[in-house]
């Protein structure tokens, strides 16, 4: 029987019941399951499967226990295509809803099971829905953001290709379209993609999709040129005031979040970082993001050499919020959170005065966004140290970073900000 609705304890319950049941088993004992052909179980699976899809977008608080329920008939029965797809969205479920990172390594456990399951059954059906939880919920902890935005493309590819899938092909669609924005991928090759899928949607008539697409076609637009040249709105405008419902209002926050930071909008980010922050069920991985970039927000708002009033509290208590989050991820994930943490230690040092200890954190996450591939964060680095080295009167020192920021702002296509510290280099010259 399946319950209508299950209370916060009730539902916590068979949370931890059923990870406990995985807990015991090992990476081996999981994906060396036996197979079932019990056709009752996988037409059962099948019907949760279904129930999981309209969870999701519904933003039903019976998702997790759709995927618990899947992965207990799974351990009881034996394995088949649909409950490798179970096993897949609880993690990616779990993954989603947590702050520990303890519990991130045990689902990126359950995950490598997953994966190693899906070469045993016949996975074409299957290989789109497992990549979507997969490569967009789960790994994105741990794995360069560019390799999931790859594998990303193939789950689509393959889903869109059969002509059954299309609605994971565009779940597919959201996770390439956030991985590669904020992995730094080029924004006028971007936005040329979310483009394309922007028309295949439109043909399959999925609207589902469209408004988290057009929340991010805006933001690349606006970061691209201000949307002057390509303009932030297009024709699927129309789904705009959509997305203010309940299952989009993560995406639109956090799109606005992003469009104020990178403009400089300091009051205009923090409204819609704390609507963002205050979603209960706020995804981890945009949680990690969006501290990182509202405590730099507030190191803004803070006045030169200031050490004391509520604009510097507030930068020290954003700093600790986010500190407190970043470093434990840093530990599974360097390349994706350590670079942020060592930004984040550099900003509080240079206020705090402690200017070779901030170089040094300067520096460390620099070469750290740059081995990453992280553009856009490493032309971000590269323009707060120059802020930081103009501030202590080495201005020629200030220049070569303005000068690596503005390479990197080119290399992520970002006109606007390439103009932005073109502008700051000629007023340096000029003074």
């Amino acid at each position: 029987r399946i319950p209508d609705s299950l209370g916060t304890k009730e539902l916590t319950a068979v949370i931890q019941e059923t990870g406990g049941m995985l807990a015991r088993m090992s990476v081996d004992d999981l994906s060396e399951m036996k197979e079932t052909d019990n056709t009752s179980l996988q037409f059962t699976l099948k019907f949760y499967t279904l129930l999981c899809f309209i969870s999701y977008f519904s933003s039903s608080q019976m998702l997790p226990f759709y995927c618990c329920r899947m992965v207990r008939l799974t351990l009881k029965h034996g394995v088949c295509q649909e409950s490798v797809f179970g096993l897949a969205m609880y993690s990616a479920v779990i993954c989603q809803s947590t702050k520990r990172v303890q519990v991130i390594q045990e689902m990126g456990r359950v995950g490598r099971a997953v994966m190693a399951l899906l070469k045993r059954v016949d996975s074409s059906a299957i290989m789109p829905m497992v990549y979507s939880a997969y490569y967009g919920y789960i790994v994105v902890h741990t794995a360069p953001l560019q390799s999931c935005t790859d594998n990303l493309r193939k789950g689509f590819k393959v889903a869109i290709s059969s002509g059954k899938y299309a609605y994971v092909a565009f779940l597919n669609s959201i996770h390439i379209v956030r991985t590669a924005f904020l992995s730094g991928q080029n924004l006028s090759t971007l936005l040329k993609e979310v483009d394309y899928h922007l028309q295949v949607m439109a043909q399959f008539r999925n609207n589902l999709s469209i408004p988290y697409l057009t929340a991010y076609r805006e933001t690349i637009s606006i970061l691209f040129d201000k949307g002057q040249s390509v303009g932030s709105r297009n024709e699927h405008d129309s789904t705009i005031n959509a997305m203010y419902a309940q299952r989009c209002k993560e995406t639109v926050y956090f799109n606005k979040s992003m469009q104020s930071f990178w403009l400089g909008h300091t009051q205009r980010f923090t409204h819609y970082s704390k609507k963002l922050l205050e979603i209960q069920s706020l995804g981890s991985h945009n949680r990690l993001t969006i501290l990182f970039y509202a405590a730099l927000n507030a190191f803004r708002g803070v006045k030169n050499n200031a050490r004391s009033g509520s604009k510097f509290n507030t930068a020290k208590l954003r700093y600790k919020e986010a500190i407190s989050a970043l470093k434990p991820s840093a530990e599974l994930s360097p390349l994706n959170f350590g670079n942020k943490a060592h930004l984040l230690e550099a900003e509080m040092l240079a206020l705090e005065g402690e200017h070779q200890r901030a170089k040094s954190s300067y520096a460390a996450s620099i070469t750290s966004f740059c081995s990453a591939g992280y553009v856009q964060e490493h032309g971000l680095a590269c323009e707060l140290a120059g802020n930081h080295y103009k501030k202590i009167g080495e201005v020629e020192t200030a220049i070569d970073f303005f000068e690596q920021s503005k390479r990197s702002y080119m290399g992520w296509g970002s006109k606007m900000k390439v103009d932005f510290i073109t502008q700051k280099i000629e007023n340096i010259h000029r003074n």
